[in-house]
């Protein structure tokens, strides 16, 4: 259980994550800045969601500095549009910066709508996060679960 930050979303990105939720928006980046999350950037569905990803998140990763990354899919439950969640923080960032964001990611989630968020993933280099990182994730965890040693012996014996 990570501890809270007291970090807030600005009033300006509450109202984007409203109109995102909706259907207004691709991508959002999200930011620490001032000890406030603010929007680092959007942009705009013009093609399906795989065939714009890598053009879309990877210009937006900093090799030295955490950020968050909302990418919205086509596909929607009953909230609405579902969204992946990235959570990027490279190893070239500062310790402090990364902890901070580790710290608010919970704050982050709530403030945009855990109901939205299909996937989370999170990135310490450009190939986690790609679309084939994101590919490689799905394959992952549609694999099944690996057995505990008593659950193999009890297979073995039927």
């Amino acid at each position: 259980m990570s501890h809270q930050t007291g970090i807030q979303a600005a009033e300006e990105v509450k109202d984007i994550f409203a109109k995102a939720r909706n259907g207004a928006y691709r991508l959002l980046k999200v930011v620490i800045e001032m000890e406030t999350l603010v929007l680092g950037g959007t942009k705009h569905a013009s093609k399906k969601w795989d065939q714009e990803y890598d053009a879309y998140v990877l210009p937006l990763l900093q090799d030295d500095m955490p950020s968050y990354l909302l990418y919205r899919l086509d596909s929607t439950n009953n909230q609405g549009y579902e969204w992946i969640f990235l959570a990027w923080s490279p190893d070239r960032s500062p310790v402090r910066q990364k902890m901070l964001y580790a710290a608010t990611r919970a704050t982050l989630k709530k403030e945009f709508g855990g109901g939205h968020i299909k996937d989370e993933i999170f990135g310490t280099v450009e190939d986690d996060v790609s679309l084939s990182g994101y590919r490689k994730y799905l394959i992952a965890q549609a694999a099944p679960q690996p057995l505990t040693a008593a659950e193999e012996e009890l297979s073995r014996s039927n």
